[in-house]
């Protein structure tokens, strides 16, 4: 059995081994605009939320992927923990399906990007990404989120989207400045908007900072009736969540479609039409 200062000589190593490996990048979005649309249609916006688990080139997660893609006909997709190939291969095969990435480390090893993605059959009007101010711990690596803009069909409005994924393995105090760091951004954009993602809520300190968030950014969170399967800590509130403003949910579409195993996390959808705005 190691002693504590063995233990401490193990820990540092393993620290020194993944810092060499892992490390934040300098590239704040890849973008790839292959879009099928010039616009998304406000009477239906199907969307689907998922932690991939790092599978996206895995056989069984792209099989998974494609018969989700063909029974929802998606508009938006909102995935996190996505490798992207520094050779720039397409993590997304998906015929007029665009995508923009934001990476929040790179590992040199398997040289490839991670990150968060967001996918749409319309091509975007602009994106940003937010890294997290504090960093995760062996690693080092921040956490990142991704504002994206999309235009509506006969509409000056536009639908905001922001892809999340939670900062983790920290205090409560870290994950509540990158909530922070969102809200700040996210404080002054007007009209619809739809907030993803995988937040890392697995202790009711977490899952409260984030309710307060967004009840004052006026976002109603989606509920699943099938929430069950969603992952989660023992008794913890699910850690994947989709909140929304100026929409309006499709009376039974939030579903958890069941029998997907490629992902340790579950795919979750919505449709949603878009509120008219007050004259």
């Amino acid at each position: 059995m190691l002693n504590s200062s063995s233990r401490s000589a193990a820990l540092t190593a393993t620290n020194l081994l993944l810092s060499g490996r892992f490390s934040p990048t300098d590239v704040p979005i890849i973008e790839n605009h292959q879009s099928s649309h010039a616009a998304l249609d406000p009477t239906s916006i199907k969307v689907l939320n998922w932690n991939i688990a790092k599978n996206n080139e895995h056989p069984q997660w792209l099989a998974d992927f494609n018969q989700l893609a063909i029974q929802g006909q998606l508009d938006l997709m909102f995935f996190q923990e996505v490798r992207l190939c520094w050779s720039g291969q397409c993590p997304l095969a998906v015929q007029g399906v665009g995508w923009n990435f934001a990476p929040n480390f790179m590992d040199v090893q398997s040289r490839s990007y991670f990150g968060v993605l967001t996918a749409s059959n319309v091509r975007s009007l602009w994106s940003q990404s937010l890294l997290s101010q504090y960093a995760e711990p062996i690693v080092n690596t921040p956490k990142v989120a991704l504002i994206t803009a999309y235009p509506l069909r006969h509409s000056h409005q536009k639908l905001l989207t922001v892809n999340i994924h939670g900062i983790n393995f920290v205090s409560t105090s870290k994950f509540k400045a990158q909530l922070h760091q969102l809200e700040k951004y996210l404080a002054t954009a007007h009209g619809a908007m739809i907030l993803s993602g995988d937040f890392n809520t697995w202790n009711r300190d977490r899952m409260n900072l984030l309710t307060r968030m967004t009840t004052r950014l006026g976002l109603q969170s989606v509920h699943f009736p099938d929430k069950h399967r969603l992952k989660r800590f023992w008794l913890s509130d699910p850690l994947d969540h989709i909140f929304y403003r100026g929409l309006q949910e499709k009376p039974g579409s939030a579903i958890v479609p069941p029998d997907y195993s490629s992902s340790d996390h579950c795919p979750m959808r919505v449709e949603f039409s878009v509120l008219p705005t007050p004259a």
